[in-house]
């Protein structure tokens, strides 16, 4: 294979990972993630519609965060793990023997990135910061759903309770100390608090 196609292959390569990135990103159906919320707003009894607007917005903020975390977390996990592997690769090939140079700078960058990203992603707890936001848009959908409940709805006071108690609990999961138990929300496992 000739020079310059080597080159071209790896720029693809990367163009391709940059646009499944963006993809997943700033994929459109985002704004559909949460819709079945919306048409719950319309279903919510009088008195809790402001309340329950409060809680669709909430849900879309850590769903989002979630999505962008998730990313993060895996795009360093995937990507350390393929890097790592590029580097191996390079050092294989045959193509590059009369470049030596060339192949073992190309490796230990590729193991130095390998090792940056995971060492960013711990450093940073993505996973943990992930979890958080995730577990944290499941409780607002719950919550969302108890709002139908006209003995909830009428009770401003306890869904008010109970939102703060869900972003106290993901706060304390972000910064990794003892969360407090989030509300129970009916209908939902006891492990899933």
């Amino acid at each position: 294979m000739k020079k310059w196609s080597w080159w071209v292959l790896f720029a693809g390569l990367i163009a391709l990972i940059a646009f499944l990135a963006y993809k997943l990103l700033y994929q459109p159906d985002l704004k559909n993630r949460g819709a079945a919320l919306e048409e719950l707003l319309h279903q919510v009894p009088a008195g809790g519609k402001d309340l329950a607007e409060l809680v669709v917005t909430n849900y879309k903020e850590y769903r989002g965060n979630a999505v962008r975390w998730s990313a993060a977390y895996f795009g360093c996990l995937f990507g350390s793990a393929f890097l790592s592997t590029l580097a191996g690769v390079v050092l294989k090939w045959e193509h590059w023997a009369d470049r030596p140079a060339l192949k073992n700078d190309l490796a230990a960058s590729f193991a130095a990135a390998s090792a940056l990203l995971i060492t960013i992603s711990t450093m940073g707890n993505f996973g943990r910061v992930w979890e958080a936001n995730r577990t944290a848009a499941s409780a607002m959908e719950n919550l969302a759903y108890e709002i139908l409940k006209p003995e909830m709805a009428a009770d401003r006071s306890a869904i008010v309770e109970k939102i703060r108690q869900i972003n106290e609990a993901r706060t304390a999961e972000i910064l990794g100390r003892a969360a407090p138990s989030r509300p129970k929300v009916s209908g939902q496992p006891e492990g899933a608090q």
